[in-house]
């Protein structure tokens, strides 16, 4: 409820982030973030919330709320564009991370991406047109670590055709199933590309059909709707059926677009390239995008400047299926969302109703002494989200805390060492180096930065880190057990004669007394003897005696377990 008692309704609708619910709850964004901070969800400003999460908002606000199902501006095309020319299939290659989508699209494309990529692992979506005897196919290409879940189904979402790419030798693996999971949530199309059949015999193969058939995917060959090519992205050998069937696949799709128009499409990615601003990767479903055409992406208004093609050629327009990478955006535009192209009179209202937003995001900017403090700096908004959603990850593995004070896009500058320097943050970098002038300006400042170009190095560097600050806890086991024969009490000392039945029993150790199999007392081993010896520990299958103190009321028949005390620093 806000101040005035008048009542407020908050409407639900599909990919909402955490500033479009700010906006209708009518309160800042970091006040969203923070809620969700305190109920252990690490959130930014355009991270998409669940529905059940804006539902819990509303309520923790005094709002009311309402569900509204709508369909997204290019679903409506879709629907009118049936009239339309016939466009390139826009095709998708998933997969398990090192089941070689990158290579195939290598093989297809003639270049060497795959070795230029860090580490071998694509880490962002690229999207790619191949000219083929059949047609023009666009190829997307989606990373395969699993920290890019995000990318992955944004990838699906945009497809009309998913290549679901599957290694022979490793079979179905996790992040398999979730390629084929996004794919049917979407109702694309699969065909499956069983790569790396050089390295198996038939057998394996049959194998790999038997389990993708457990898991919804029945290929035609076993009566259902899905093909499988067959294939080595290393030798070549079936990749030129795999090229042929697509633009075929497509046709019989009947994919159609309106080219006259306005364009509309989806944002692949968005980053901060230097001399040139906030630039996006776009693929097109319908209508033209042209130089100096205003734009709107969610919240995000832009004036195309520049744009060009896969191949990195300056293009003045761009039309459905193709990709493009376009500059002029007034910051980064929210990767996965629909771009639309507006008059200028819209575009001059919206920029004037609003401020610019930040390229950095404060997450936590309270300082933790008892966690680690780091300061984010990427290359994307692709990859930022999916950095913040892995260390959240790894912290719940390690059951530690990690304390993002702030994630910023782009390279890591001398005001980011001083935030670092008055938070006592560590800054980690993912895709951006500094300077030499600003690597100089953080050591005079005390502030390390650490630049990683691969996902898990940067994530291996922070779980040592986490390790390092564990605080030891004490962990009890038991490491031996007796059983009392004899009670004897000489000079008023009681002493228990017992028989060890397993593992050892250990002077200045701990012990715990059992009777009828109820814990009656316990204390520590004060001196232990086997034949008036003084020893220091009594193994299995010997006699000795004991006086235990903080203890002396034994009877026969009591059991006694001897008890290890250890400093550990591994989680539970």
């Amino acid at each position: 409820m806000n101040e005035s008692g008048s009542k407020q309704t908050i409407v639900i609708t599909k990919s909402m982030t955490a500033s479009d619910v700010a906006a209708q709850l009518g309160c800042p964004a970091g006040e969203v973030i923070l809620y969700l901070l305190r109920q252990g969800i690490v959130c930014t400003r355009n991270k998409i919330l669940p529905e059940n999460l804006v539902k819990e908002l509303a309520r923790h606000f005094g709002v009311a709320f309402e569900v509204k199902q709508e369909d997204s501006p290019i679903e409506s095309l879709v629907e009118k564009s049936v009239s339309g020319e016939s466009r390139a299939p826009i095709v998708v290659v998933i997969g398990h991370v090192d089941h070689g989508k990158t290579t195939l699209l290598d093989y297809i494309r003639k270049s060497r991406v795959a070795q230029r990529e860090k580490g071998g692992i694509t880490q962002h979506l690229g999207a790619y047109k191949v000219n083929t005897a059949q047609g023009e196919v666009v190829f997307l290409d989606t990373p395969g670590h699993e920290a890019f879940m995000l990318m992955r189904a944004r990838g699906v979402k945009v497809a009309d055709i998913a290549v679901l790419v599957v290694a022979a030798d490793d079979g179905v693996m996790p992040q398999t199933v979730e390629a084929i999971k996004h794919a049917q949530e979407a109702k694309v199309p699969l065909v499956v590309a069983l790569n790396k059949i050089d390295k198996v015999d038939s057998k394996r193969i049959q194998d790999v059909k038997n389990q993708l058939s457990r898991h919804g995917v029945m290929l035609e060959e076993w009566g259902g709707d899905v093909l499988c090519i067959p294939l080595s992205a290393k030798t070549g050998v079936g990749v030129d059926k795999l090229i042929e069937t697509l633009p075929v696949f497509g046709a019989l799709l009947e994919l159609k677009a309106t080219k006259e128009g306005p364009g509309v499409g989806y944002i692949l990615e968005s980053k901060i390239e230097k001399g040139r601003g906030a630039v996006s990767t776009v693929v097109l479903q319908h209508g033209t995008l042209k130089l100096g055409d205003h734009v709107i992406v969610g919240g995000v208004t832009g004036r195309v400047n520049a744009m060009v093609d896969a191949a990195g050629r300056p293009i003045d327009h761009v039309g459905p299926s193709d990709p493009a990478k376009v500059a002029g955006f007034d910051e980064l535009a929210p990767v996965g969302e629909v771009l639309k192209v507006i008059s200028l009179a819209e575009y001059k209202k919206l920029r004037s109703n609003k401020g610019q937003r930040l390229v950095s995001e404060t997450i936590g900017a309270e300082t933790r002494e008892d966690v680690p403090n780091i300061l984010l700096k990427v290359d994307t908004n692709s990859s930022k989200e999916a950095l913040v959603l892995a260390i959240e990850k790894l912290a719940k593995q390690q059951q530690q805390e990690v304390n993002i004070i702030q994630v910023g896009i782009g390279v890591i500058t001398e005001s980011d060492v001083l935030f670092a320097a008055e938070t006592h943050a560590t800054i980690y970098g993912f895709c951006v180096k500094p300077e030499i002038h600003v690597q100089v300006f953080a050591k005079r400042h005390g502030v390390q930065i650490k630049s990683f170009f691969v996902i898990y190095h940067l994530l291996d560097d922070l779980k040592e880190r986490l390790e390092k600050m564990r605080k030891p806890k004490l962990v009890e086991k038991k490491i031996g057990e007796a059983i009392v024969r004899k009670v004897f009490n000489i000079k008023g000392q009681v002493i228990a004669g017992c028989y060890v039945k397993t593992g050892r029993m250990v002077r200045g150790h701990k012990v715990v007394i059992m009777r009828d199999n109820q814990e009656i007392g316990h204390g520590i081993i004060q001196t232990l003897q086997r034949e008036k010896r003084a020893i220091k520990e009594a193994a299995a299958g010997f006699e000795c005696g004991f006086i235990v103190d903080g203890f002396n009321d034994f009877a026969e028949n009591d059991r006694i377990e001897c008890i290890s005390e250890e400093m550990s620093s591994s989680p539970k």
